[in-house]
C-alpha cells in the first residue's frame, strides 16, 4: 500500500520525488529513460516513463546538444539543472553513452531516428523501425537488383484498372516543351507518376514543371533518387556533407581549400591532409589538376551492385573519399575473382561428374545387351569369344 501511494505521488510530483524515495526509503522504482533528438535544433531532450503510470513519456525539461559531452547536466555549476540529475551518476553515464552512440551513427541513420523517443542501444532502435530496409536479404526496391538505377518502365507502381497512360507536355513559358507519360483515370483525373494516386495540386491537370506530375514532393524526390544518380549523390551530400565514412576526411573542405592554390601548393596540402590520396599517383594528379567534389569523394553502395544492391535509396549509400573507394573496389574485385574461380571449379566438377555418369550408364547398358546374346559355337555374334583356330601344319 505504501509503495502504491508513493508511486501515485511520483506521478503527480514528477520524477525527482520518485528518485528521492528510491534513494532514501529504498523503494524499488522501475522507470525508463528516453531521449529524443529534435528535428529542428538537433538538441537532445530527456524524457521519463514509469510503466503502469505514464501512458506516454514525460518530459524532464532538460536538453543539450550532442556536441556537449560535458553537459550542464553533469556540471554542478549549472543552476538550472535539477538536483536529481546532478547527484545521479548513473543518469549522467546514461546520457553520455547515448551521446557516444548517437555520434557514431551514420547521418542517414540519425535522420531516421529524429523526433522519436529512443532507448539504448540505438542499433536496436534502428531494427525496430517499420520502414527500415534489410539490404543483406531482399529489402531493395525490386527485391535485390544488379542494376545501378531503375529503368523508367519499372519505377512506377502498377497502373489501376480504370486508368491509362497518356502523353503529357510540360509548357514553361519560352523554354522547350518536354513530353512525359502519366497515368490518367477514365474520369479524366491525373495520377501520381510514382505511386499512381490521385494528384490534387493546382497544376495537376495543366502541369508546368516535372514535379507537378506527382501527388506530393516526397514522391518526386523518391522518383529522382531511383532514376538519377546525380540526384542520389546530391541527396547523399546534403546528409553526410562529403565526409568519408571510413577515414573521416572532409573532402568538401579539402576541395574548397585547395581550389584557389597553385598546383604545387595543392599537392603539398593534399599530402599533409590526405596521405591516403597522396600515395595514389593517379588520384592525386587528377585532384590536383581539377579540384572538384567528384575527384575527391564518391557515392559508394554499401551492398555492392553485383550482390543485389542496385536500384537502391540512400539507405544503401555512403560517402567514401577516392582513396577509400579505390581500396573498397580493389577488395570487391578480388572477391569477385575468387567467386568466379569457385564457380568455374564447381562447373567443371559438375561436368566431370556428368561425363562419368554417362560412361557408367553406357557400360551398364552394354552389360545388359550382352545378357540377351545366345552362345553359338563358331559364331561372330556369340557373347563368349571363341579361341582362334590353330593352323594346320
Amino acid at each position: 500500500m505504501l509503495y502504491y501511494c508513493l508511486s501515485q505521488l511520483a506521478t503527480l510530483f514528477s520524477y525527482q520525488f520518485a528518485f528521492f524515495c528510491h534513494l532514501i526509503l529504498q523503494i524499488p522504482l522501475i522507470c525508463y529513460h528516453l531521449s529524443q533528438v529534435s528535428h529542428h535544433t538537433g538538441r537532445i531532450h530527456l524524457y521519463i516513463c514509469v510503466p503502469g503510470h505514464d501512458s506516454r513519456p514525460r518530459p524532464l525539461f532538460q536538453n543539450f546538444l550532442p556536441e556537449e559531452v560535458e553537459s550542464p547536466l553533469c556540471s554542478s555549476s549549472d543552476k538550472k539543472a535539477s538536483r536529481q540529475l546532478l547527484t545521479n551518476p548513473a543518469f549522467c553515464n546514461m546520457f553520455k553513452a547515448f551521446v557516444k552512440e548517437w555520434l557514431e551513427l551514420r547521418p542517414i541513420d540519425q535522420r531516421k531516428l529524429l523526433g522519436k523517443p529512443l532507448q539504448l542501444p540505438l542499433s536496436l532502435e534502428l531494427c525496430y523501425l517499420t520502414n527500415s530496409i534489410s539490404h543483406s536479404t531482399q529489402g531493395l526496391i525490386k527485391g535485390g537488383s544488379k542494376r545501378r538505377i531503375a529503368p523508367l518502365s519499372v519505377v512506377s507502381d502498377h497502373l489501376p484498372e480504370n486508368a491509362e497512360w497518356r502523353k503529357v507536355v510540360l509548357r514553361r513559358g519560352t523554354t522547350k516543351e518536354r513530353e512525359y507519360t502519366q497515368g490518367w483515370t477514365t474520369d479524366d483525373e491525373p495520377l501520381c507518376k510514382l505511386c499512381q494516386k490521385l494528384c490534387s495540386g493546382n497544376l495537376a491537370k495543366s502541369p508546368e514543371y516535372f514535379e507537378d506530375l506527382f501527388c506530393k514532393l516526397d514522391c518526386f524526390r523518391l522518383y529522382r533518387l531511383r532514376t538519377n544518380q546525380s540526384a542520389l549523390r546530391q541527396a547523399l551530400f546534403q546528409i553526410e556533407h562529403g565526409i568519408c565514412s571510413q577515414c573521416k576526411l572532409d573532402c568538401c573542405k579539402l576541395v574548397k581549400h585547395i581550389k584557389p592554390l597553385s598546383n604545387q601548393k595543392r599537392e603539398a596540402h593534399i599530402r599533409s591532409v590526405a596521405p591516403n590520396i597522396a600515395c595514389r599517383k593517379k588520384l592525386l594528379a587528377k585532384l590536383v589538376e581539377e579540384p572538384t567534389r567528384g575527384n575527391a569523394w564518391h557515392a559508394d553502395h554499401i551492398v555492392p551492385v553485383y550482390k543485389g544492391g542496385g536500384e537502391c535509396t540512400l539507405e544503401n549509400m555512403r560517402t567514401l573519399c577516392v582513396a577509400c573507394h579505390a581500396e573498397v573496389t580493389k577488395d570487391q574485385q578480388k572477391e569477385r575473382k575468387e567467386a568466379r574461380k569457385e564457380e568455374r571449379r564447381k562447373a567443371e566438377e559438375l561436368l566431370r561428374n556428368a561425363v562419368n555418369q554417362l560412361k557408367d550408364d553406357a557400360c551398364e547398358a552394354t552389360e545388359d545387351d550382352d545378357s540377351w546374346l545366345v552362345t553359338v559355337p563358331g559364331s561372330a555374334y556369340s557373347a563368349v569369344p571363341q579361341a582362334p583356330l590353330t593352323p594346320r601344319k
